[in-house]
């Protein structure tokens, strides 16, 4: 139910048993230098495999590549990365961010760090159109339902 939902459950961990318990240790066995999860990986020993205890963290990514860059969404994402609309928000290296789109575009070589990057430029480029510009509308709002609206001279916004 959880992942259908696009939400990531951990519950074993939740019990309030094993919350108290953790509360109790030491910080040294909590954390060991950069390696996670250290006591955990220790009682994990006793139970399973060397190769399962002792493997690197392989967290779960979107798949952000192709949800920017497929046929169906190029175009939108075409729209928020263009240069000038880059030049115009003044958050980012328009070449830089030229470079990255050309390589996005081009190629599905591209890595976790890059397309990170890309979410955060798509992100605040949408934030900045959305709210900022007030490029876009929004149709599907319906008029009586009450909006709270910050008076702009006293949030700082009156410029």
């Amino acid at each position: 139910m959880a992942m259908a939902n696009s939400v990531e459950g951990r519950y074993p961990f939740l019990d309030y048993r094993m919350v108290e318990f953790a509360n109790k240790l030491p910080s040294n066995y909590k954390l060991r230098g950069l390696q996670e999860k250290w006591i955990l990986r220790q009682f994990a020993k006793k139970l399973l495999p060397k190769e399962i205890w002792q493997r690197r963290k392989k967290p779960y990514r979107a798949p952000i590549h192709q949800s920017f860059f497929s046929p169906t969404t190029s175009a939108y994402t075409n729209e928020l990365l263009n240069i000038e609309n880059i030049k115009n928000a003044n958050f980012f290296s328009p070449m830089a961010v030229s470079k990255l789109v050309n390589k996005a575009s081009r190629t599905d070589q591209i890595s976790e760090i890059e397309e990170m990057a890309l979410v955060g430029i798509i992100s605040t480029q949408l934030v900045h159109s959305q709210f900022t510009q007030r490029k876009h509308s929004f149709p599907n709002l319906n008029p009586n339902v009450p909006i709270k609206v910050i008076n702009r001279t006293l949030a700082g916004l009156n410029s």
